[in-house]
């Protein structure tokens, strides 16, 4: 029976593994008794790739296979003997199977442990509990949090083959970060006035990258930024009550002031410049004499 425990309400993902393995499985079994009867209940196969020449040969060996709708799922009964009840929606009738052997083509399920895992380094989830890449095309082993990279089927299920290739692609982009004598930072990163700071460690709970750390200092617990795994999203920022950290290049005046030159008329914009070119050369003149 395919499809047990994923492709329903639950889990509504497809565990991609499952049909191909049950096709492998079929054609061992009739390499060893050939006269063996078996029936594959399905709701749809899907074997990925070149694997549809595993359902093409399970098939010509005369594999039995019956579709079932998921509101009409198959029925097991039975004690010692097992009896499977099914809907054939080719003869439109139930069907009932006695089995010698029942398998069950399990659904793949994330470790239940990655939902404490994603909070301890700061990971972004899938809404299936799977671990989810920085961008599907762009950084596909990489996580949003620098120096942090994704494979196997923490990411989704998968086969080994496409399981080894994403760790040969995660570990070259580790070898990328370690071969490097030093890491250089991006200089749009936050950084703390902490004559500001009272130290609510709100900036810390918020920040998406891991790049807050408190620690304790004379003037009491204070905020302390890594640059190097800052990534100057601004989230600290807006959160902080006092104003206390801000993102270098993009401070609150900064910011103010690009507004007012928005709002600002044509005489008014000029106005502000024609200033600011009478100070920059004024302070020019003076660097000068």
């Amino acid at each position: 029976i395919q499809c047990v425990g994923s492709r329903n309400e639950e889990r509504n993902y497809c565990s991609r593994i499952c049909c191909s393995e049950t096709m492998k499985n079929i054609i061992k079994l009739k390499e060893i008794n050939p006269n063996c009867k078996v029936y594959v209940l399905y709701r749809d196969i899907r074997t990925y790739g070149l694997k549809e020449d595993l359902y093409r040969k399970a098939g010509e060996l005369g594999t039995i296979f019956i579709r079932f709708e998921p509101d009409r799922p198959p029925v097991v009964e039975g004690g010692r003997t097992l009896k499977v009840k099914v809907n054939d929606h080719v003869l439109g009738e139930e069907v009932v199977i006695g089995t010698d052997v029942l398998v069950l083509a399990a659904g793949v399920v994330p470790n239940p442990d990655n939902d404490e895992i994603s909070q301890l380094f700061k990971l972004s989830l899938d809404e299936d509990g799977f671990f989810k890449e920085a961008h599907v095309k762009l950084r596909p082993v990489d996580f949003p949090s620098e120096g942090l990279f994704l494979c196997g089927i923490a990411h989704y299920p998968k086969f080994i083959p496409d399981a080894i290739a994403q760790a040969h692609g995660a570990s070259g982009r580790a070898m990328t970060v370690l071969t490097k004598e030093k890491a250089i930072s991006s200089g749009v990163v936050c950084y703390v006035d902490e004559d500001r700071c009272m130290g609510c460690g709100a900036c810390a709970e918020v920040c998406s990258y891991g790049a807050i750390k408190m620690e304790k200092t004379k003037k009491g617990p204070k905020p302390k930024v890594i640059p190097v795994l800052c990534a100057g999203c601004g989230l600290c920022n807006s959160e902080c009550p006092t104003g206390a950290i801000q993102v270098k290049h993009f401070k609150d005046e900064q910011i103010i002031a690009q507004i007012d030159a928005l709002m600002a008329s044509d005489e008014e914009l000029k106005e502000v410049i024609g200033k600011k070119l009478v100070k920059t050369n004024n302070l020019r003149n003076a660097k000068t004499a």
